[in-house]
């Protein structure tokens, strides 16, 4: 019987994960909406981690689920970013609607192991400026598609302590999009797309200290992607742009020998490793404060470089390079998150929750691809259990960015520039349904 819940799990979870997802991120590429059970109490979730959710928050905390449970559910993101140049009218960023879904079965084996299996979204990016905007040649409409998979393991040693690895595979697809500059005044475009697949590990545990105290503690490894694809130019003219280069021809068609191109690259990418520790305290049975911070070491973003594998002409290749690599230099930061909830009756419970995401991203190197900076979030939710065996979790988390002046040198070689004040906000809104079997 055990054996064919747990069959039937994985397969429903490996058809839920071929929803593409997208969003916008906060604190680099971050993308935390894994449950809106979490997401109620200020994502603060590592110390309780008492749900399916925990097998992304803290996959040592599945061994309190004693029969097979599934939760499913998704969020809806919505973000505003307004531009504000150093001089002309203010400019909105598209207000695009972003849905990311997730879904999670823990299986206890026996008293002492637990399994596991997941999948959502941890990183990603949904931006898109006008094609007449000022920012048109560094960015118009980008993306990073990411699909997390994770598969747990969680060990009960003794009854105050379990310690959990999961093996977690991460497929993303990327895509950049912007306009190049032509003597002529009609812009070209320049697009790059590439995917890779590659694995990471997560190392947890949890420590019931008492009835009231619980600690959580989790280890993400560095996930060192290698992206292949390929980048497009089209609408390329025959005006002189590239003078000073030393190039045998002075116009991007020139160069390129029509007024089409593409060619195939690759391109290394680490996602960060991180630390995270988490603490649930339980003064009553109505209450149920916690509190989670991480340091997420996103200095292994220290440059752009793309190599095109597929182009040898060195005239294209003085074009291509233009500003690569470009440096990055991006820095480990820290985040922290605070959350309680108030058990109102036996199957109401009311939520309430902050969270603080810091920016890794230096003034020099910031792109409105990304427009990113420290970000504070206020979250509200609430869990209802519809039956004995079903419960209904709801979330919303208003995320406000602190306003961020840009000065820096970005586009000018392409043409622009980036300078200005940068202001965003995100709704967010999340559902889970939760069921034990």
């Amino acid at each position: 019987m055990f054996f064919n819940r747990f069959v039937w799990l994985i397969f429903f979870l490996l058809v839920a994960i071929n929803v593409p997802v997208m969003a916008a991120g906060s604190g680099g590429l971050r993308v935390e909406v894994p449950d809106a059970g979490a997401m109620g109490k200020g994502s603060a979730f590592v110390g309780e981690a008492n749900t399916p959710a925990a097998i992304y928050y803290n996959p040592a905390g599945i061994n309190q689920l004693k029969r097979p449970t599934v939760s499913v559910g998704a969020a809806l993101i919505a973000p505003q970013v307004d531009y504000e140049p150093s001089s002309g009218d203010e400019v909105q960023m598209r207000r695009n609607r972003f849905l990311i879904p997730h879904v999670y079965a823990v299986a206890p084996v026996n008293d002492k192991l637990s399994l596991g299996v997941g999948a959502n979204s941890y990183f990603g990016l949904g931006t898109e400026w006008a094609e007449d905007s000022p920012l048109r040649y560094a960015a118009t409409k980008s993306s990073v598609i990411n699909q997390d998979l994770m598969l747990t393991a969680s060990y009960q040693i003794t009854d105050q302590w379990s310690f959990a690895l999961s093996a977690d595979d991460d497929a993303t697809k990327a895509s950049k999009n912007k306009k190049l500059a032509q003597a002529s005044g009609v812009d070209g475009n320049f697009q790059l797309k590439a995917k890779d697949n590659a694995w990471g590990y997560r190392l947890a545990t949890m420590v019931k200290i008492n009835d009231r105290n619980q600690v959580g503690l989790m280890y993400r490894s560095r996930i060192n992607h290698e992206y292949e694809g390929k980048a497009y130019l089209n609408k390329l003219d025959s005006s002189a742009t590239l003078a000073g280069m030393g190039l045998s021809s002075n116009s991007y068609s020139g160069v390129f020998g029509g007024d089409s191109y593409e060619t195939k690259l690759t391109e290394k990418f680490a996602l960060p490793q991180s630390v995270v520790l988490g603490y649930s305290f339980k003064p009553s049975n109505k209450w149920t404060f916690n509190m989670d911070i991480e340091w997420m070491d996103w200095s292994s973003v220290e440059r752009e470089a793309i190599n095109w594998t597929g182009e040898t002409d060195a005239s294209r290749l003085a074009v291509l390079n233009g500003g690569n690599p470009a440096p990055r230099d991006w820095h480990s930061v820290w985040s922290q998150a605070l959350g309680a909830e108030y058990a109102a009756t036996d199957r109401l419970r009311l939520r309430g929750g902050y969270y603080h995401h810091a920016s890794p991203i230096p003034q020099d190197t910031w792109e409105p691809n990304l427009p990113d900076s420290n970000s504070h979030g206020l979250t509200a939710g609430f869990g209802y259990d519809l039956s004995k065996n079903l419960t209904i979790d709801m979330a919303y988390s208003g995320l406000i960015f602190e306003p961020r002046k840009i000065d820096n040198t970005v586009s000018n070689a392409g043409g622009g520039s980036v300078d200005g004040e940068y202001k965003q906000y995100m709704h967010v809104g999340l559902a889970t349904l939760t069921y034990k079997f």
